[in-house]
């Protein structure tokens, strides 16, 4: 489909995704940065916590685009807004994805602490070396990959299922890796005249 957007006729696009610095939405977000500064279009970025704050910011028209990876458990919040259109749909892959510790720090086989956001859970059993018995794990969950490798550096959780941007920036390791994820992502932006406003939907 082709993207349309009335605010990329302005010459400033504020466009937000998850953050923070490192997660597998911001590469994706720099990776159309490039193509919209090709078109003379100068892009300030955004990079919010959560995706509810994502979308309420793009209620508040605090940010003229919101970047939302199809993996997120709750993308039809996003589509299921009345005042939100969709803008765009694509295919861009993530960083390489794998499970992560602190170098040069032994693990515990029988009391580990992994930390993930819920989307990539699932690669968990692929990840695991054989001498790590999940049901020794405690699974606590984040709000995005680069806050799980973050907290494996700070010390709070000793594995992190993670991509290998995080990894780099936080100084940590692989153990095992699973590789990169064919993702698509979805692109809204706000109504002009917003159905939400109107009387009836239909």
């Amino acid at each position: 489909m082709e993207f349309y957007c009335s605010a990329t006729h302005n010459t400033t696009l504020r466009v937000g995704t998850l953050g923070p610095k490192d997660t597998s939405s911001e590469q994706t977000l720099h990776y159309l940065v490039t193509q919209w500064r090709a078109e003379k279009i100068s892009v300030i970025i955004h990079l919010f916590d959560t995706f509810t704050e994502l979308k309420q910011s793009l209620l508040d028209e605090e940010i003229d685009l919101a970047l939302v990876p199809h993996a997120y458990e709750k993308i039809n919040d996003f589509y299921m807004e009345p005042s939100f259109q969709l803008g765009f749909i694509f295919i861009y892959p993530t960083p390489v994805y794998g499970l992560a510790k602190r170098k040069n720090v032994e693990l515990v086989s029988d009391d580990c602490t992994l930390v993930t956001h819920p989307a990539p859970l699932p690669l968990l059993p692929y990840l695991l070396p054989d001498y790590l018995d999940q049901n020794n794990i405690k699974v606590e969950l984040v709000n995005s990959t680069s806050a799980a490798a973050i907290q494996v550096k700070q010390g709070l959780a000793d594995l992190a299922i993670t991509n290998e941007n995080a990894l780099r920036d936080n100084d940590l390791e692989f153990i095992s890796q699973y590789g990169e994820i064919e993702m698509s992502w979805s692109l809204f932006h706000k109504k002009k005249n917003s159905i939400a406003q109107e009387d009836s939907l239909f």
